[in-house]
């Protein structure tokens, strides 16, 4: 069982954040790792990112669903659990790209129902290949005003970006080993720097809410337990065998 503990709830209340929570063994984070790569060469090479996985590909399914990143989950959002999306970013060796400081909030709406964000480690995440990056307590300060910057090494399509002077030394650096994880509010400033190392880093995205959310159109899909879910959009598990039809299936839905 991996529920949080009382010492983790209050420094997630706290710091809008807490890590590291081990979820899988390094050898699961290799196999999950392999099966990202196989799904990257067949597009081409290895994208940057990487969106609804799950609803797509058994493997990324067992991922977002493992009972103990459910376990986790639930000491804080309760028994029922929905998917509201899932992203990769992949950062290659000595690459340019980074993710500016913003919230998750500003978009997607997760600040107005429970929700909590799950950042799962496939490789190492460190501050030498651009560990994810937030600012303590700044979740208590709800909603932030954002800008849209175009800049072609940013990892968020957008490019948003808070309106506020961000006190970089201020920042904590959520450092995790293949398979462990940090659970972060929706309204957390956070972002991440440049992979100045000679290796790629890799994580997995879980955006996690309960039956209480609005209908946003996204297609959710169920974790754990039986909630009335009549509101929403739920997708059901895939099933898929075959990985070719899985791509060609995820590459239209997503455009990749």
């Amino acid at each position: 069982m991996s529920k949080l503990s009382g010492q983790h709830l209050i420094k997630y209340d706290r710091d809008g954040v807490v890590f590291p929570i081990r979820v899988f063994s390094i050898e699961e984070a290799v196999t999950f790792r392999q099966e990202l790569e196989s799904v990257a060469g067949k597009c081409g090479g290895m994208p940057k990112r990487f969106d609804s996985l799950h609803l797509f590909f058994p493997w990324a399914y067992r991922l977002a669903t493992q009972t103990t990143v459910l376990d986790a989950v639930e000491s804080l959002l309760g028994e029922d659990i929905l998917i509201d999306g899932t992203l990769v970013f992949y950062k290659p060796p000595r690459d340019s790209s980074y993710v500016s400081w913003h919230q998750d909030s500003v978009y997607s709406g997760w600040h107005l129902t429970p929700s909590t964000s799950a950042w799962i480690a496939l490789t190492g995440s460190q501050p030498e290949n651009g560990c994810m990056r937030v600012i303590p307590g700044s979740h208590k300060h709800g909603s932030l005003a954002h800008s849209s910057v175009r800049d072609d090494s940013n990892l968020l399509r957008r490019g948003e970006r808070v309106d506020v002077t961000v006190d970089e030394s201020a920042a904590l650096d959520v450092i995790l080993q293949p398979g462990e994880m940090s659970l972060h509010q929706s309204t957390i400033v956070h972002g991440s720097n440049v992979n100045s190392s000679d290796g790629p880093r890799i994580g997995f995205i879980v955006r996690f809410v309960t039956n209480r959310a609005a209908n946003s159109g996204r297609a959710m899909m169920r974790a754990r337990g039986l909630s009335d879910c009549g509101h929403l959009t739920l997708a059901d598990q895939p099933i898929e065998a075959d990985q070719q039809t899985a791509l060609a299936r995820w590459r239209a839905f997503t455009g990749a």
